[in-house]
């Protein structure tokens, strides 16, 4: 997982309910895209995505309901990360910002990881 240096730190964030998107602001003047659904596919809670060699319950293969992929408010979770509460009630996933900024969906970072579109 990449390291965000010390100064680089979200300045705001948009849920924009209709392309159901999380849009985050950085310091650095990046903007990044995170699509709810594939933001609740990468909720690092034991829970979804596993403990102690455990296999969670959330993986590529997981169908999710529309209530599931409903963003219904970020939480700070001190000066480290936001923890997002879904539709469902889920909310113990803790994204922390270096996180959130590598799993950024843009197409500037998808390039830069070598993904395809």
């Amino acid at each position: 997982m990449m390291r965000l240096p010390n100064d680089v730190v979200p300045v705001s964030y948009l849920m924009d309910e209709e392309t159901r998107t999380l849009m985050i602001s950085w310091s650095d003047g990046h903007e990044s895209v995170h699509p709810y659904e594939a933001l609740r596919r990468a909720c690092p809670c034991a829970w979804c995505a596993g403990e102690g060699g455990q296999k969670g319950s959330v993986d590529h293969d997981t169908v999710f309901t529309g209530q599931q992929t409903t963003l219904y408010e970020l939480t700070p979770i001190g000066r480290y990360g936001l923890t997002p509460v879904w539709g469902d009630g889920h909310r113990t996933g803790i994204y922390t910002y270096e996180r959130l900024r590598a799993v950024c969906q843009c197409d500037e970072c998808r390039l830069l990881r070598g993904e395809r579109r």
